[in-house]
């Protein structure tokens, strides 16, 4: 049995493929927007891609896509209102 604790730098599990690709669907198309996106997670969780999003985060981008995707608008573009 391992004891350890867990180390600050691990990533998270992957998500369940099925949740990835309903999230592509719902904030996906334009490649500038993904683009965003990429950005915005890799600054504010860590994760290089939305396969390693935290499941708490995953759950809510699906319950709020375009809330999600204006967060990663203003975070890319903060001069501009979204």
């Amino acid at each position: 049995m391992n004891l350890e604790p867990p180390t600050l730098n691990a990533q998270p599990a992957p998500l369940a493929a099925g949740m990835v690709e309903h999230m592509e669907r719902l904030i996906g198309g334009d490649p500038v927007t993904e683009a965003q996106v990429v950005r915005f997670i890799g600054a504010k969780y860590g994760a290089k891609s939305l396969c390693f999003l935290p499941l708490a985060v995953a759950r809510e981008v699906l319950r709020r896509p375009a809330d999600f995707v204006r967060a990663a608008k203003e975070h890319c573009q903060p001069e501009l209102k979204f």
